[in-house]
């Protein structure tokens, strides 16, 4: 056996530099590594999602639910105001009966022409509310960070299900053969882990591609090619390794990640050039740079309109997923530090992204959503030591959506008085995954794939459109 054969995997992808491969059949329009474009159920109102996911729990009473009567109640324990039956299904390693009402830390006023109540921590994207619409009775089925995020993004609350942005590259396919159809940024692995981003069950191709913005550097790993490879010597190599993965599929026909990994290479070749230019952010004038702001999630901001402009079908930006820097418990610094600096970081890039997508006429047809797994207690914590904190809240809380065909500047639903109960227009993650798919053009009960003898779909056997507030 040649030394070259027993080099392990990634040495051996890394000097195929897949980048600089030539082969013909990577260049035909119709390449095997593409998604082709596929018929809606009916005629979209969006073309694209881009999706801002706020891990840890926002607070839904520190940034769009303005509930002045919790000053009523401040002081008074949970177990007061609310019934055993009320304080059960939470994070069963807290105690809530000795908690306390707390009311918002921050100020409300109200904004724009609809009126819309925002917290004093979010004066940017209050100059845009009335390109957004809220959902604020939004309930789903559990208060634990991993089962939360799991099933925002897949519809299940257990791992291998398919996510929210491959089901869509599933019934659209892509509107660029040369980038991914699904793409994902983050500053992190979530607590529920990348896995919240595989395509499960349904082919490989429609996994998400995980990217860096980092100035000078490769948005994808192995992307770059090596200069001490002719394209001729690597053209050659990825033949015989295209033709042997092929032969060992075909032995195997029913291990699908075969296929996937025949198409990763074949899509590799396309992304050199459309990746690099797409992610190269020194392309923009510095005006709009100086928009959008610097940091790592403004700079994610920018890139994901650049992907949508280019025909990505759906972007993902994870915000905070190292130390889920949304869990604003007391003994994670803290609820006003926290909510103030995860907004403070957020609110530039959010606000620009919204004007930026109006400014050049892609509001209409691209949906953003703006989402976390949870919302927080009406009550702090118990036994805090020094700083204030909520607790995990998955019986009402809000989140938002804008463009993509909906109706701006409303307020769908409500929790009651103090934040707590979903009781108007109660909306479960099943209806807004519903939704997002319905202003896509796609029918949730109709989009499915056949596993294991079911019909497997992303609301499994739940949803419902919220035809309110599509415009």
């Amino acid at each position: 056996m040649s030394t070259e054969s027993n080099r392990d995997r990634r040495h051996f992808l890394g000097q195929l530099s897949l980048g600089s491969i030539a082969l013909n059949s990577l260049l035909s329009s119709d390449s095997r590594g593409a998604l082709p474009q596929q018929p809606a159920h009916f005629k979209p109102r969006a073309k694209n999602v881009i999706l801002l996911f706020m891990c840890g729990g926002a607070s839904h009473l520190e940034t769009f639910d303005y509930k002045p009567a919790l000053k009523k109640l401040a002081g008074k324990t949970a177990s007061e105001v609310f019934t055993k039956d009320e304080l059960k299904g939470f994070n069963p390693e807290k105690t809530l009966e000795g908690c306390r009402i707390l009311p918002s830390v921050f100020e409300f006023k109200q904004h724009g022409q609809c009126g819309a109540w925002v917290s004093e921590i979010y004066p940017r994207l209050a100059e845009v509310v009335d390109e957004i619409t809220f959902l604020k009775a939004v309930h789903t089925d559990s208060a634990i960070h991993s089962v939360g995020e799991t099933i925002w993004h897949t519809g299940h609350q257990r791992p291998g299900f398919p996510s929210l942005g491959s089901w869509v590259t599933y019934g659209l396919g892509s509107e660029n053969s040369e980038l991914p159809a699904y793409v994902v940024m983050k500053d992190g692995i979530c607590t529920a882990g990348d896995g919240v981003f595989q395509q499960g069950m349904l082919p490989g191709r429609h996994q998400a591609a995980i990217a860096r913005v980092e100035e000078g550097k490769s948005p994808f790993p192995y992307l770059t090619p090596r200069k001490e490879f002719s394209s001729d010597r690597q053209a050659g190599r990825l033949a015989t390794l295209d033709k042997l993965n092929r032969l060992h599929r075909d032995q195997h026909p029913t291990q699908p990640e075969l296929t996937g990994r025949i198409e990763a290479f074949e899509m590799a070749f396309k992304m050199q050039a459309s990746a690099t230019q797409v992610f190269d952010l020194s392309r923009e004038p510095k005006s709009m740079r100086t928009l959008y702001g610097e940091n790592q999630f403004s700079q994610h901001c920018l890139t994901a309109r650049r992907l949508v402009e280019s025909g990505v079908r759906f972007v993902e930006i994870l915000d905070g997923a190292t130390g889920r820097k949304w869990d604003a418990h007391g003994n994670r610094g803290g609820l006003i530090g926290n909510h103030r600096d995860n907004a403070a970081r957020t609110d530039q890039g959010i606000t620009a992204l919204i004007l930026d997508l109006k400014s050049r006429g892609m509001l209409d047809e691209t949906l953003v959503v703006w989402a976390t797994e949870f919302g927080r207690t009406p009550f702090e914590e118990a036994n805090r030591e020094k700083r204030i904190g909520r607790g995990h809240h998955h019986k009402g809380f809000t989140l938002w959506m804008a463009g993509g065909g909906l109706k701006g500047g409303l307020s769908h639903g409500a929790t009651d008085e103090l934040g707590m109960h979903a009781v108007k227009n109660a909306t479960h993650v099943h209806d807004v995954h519903a939704t997002i798919l319905h202003l896509l053009g796609m029918d949730h009960e109709e989009l499915t794939f056949r596993h294991n003898s079911r019909n497997v779909r992303l609301t499994d056997v739940f949803g419902k459109v919220i035809g309110e507030i599509v415009g």
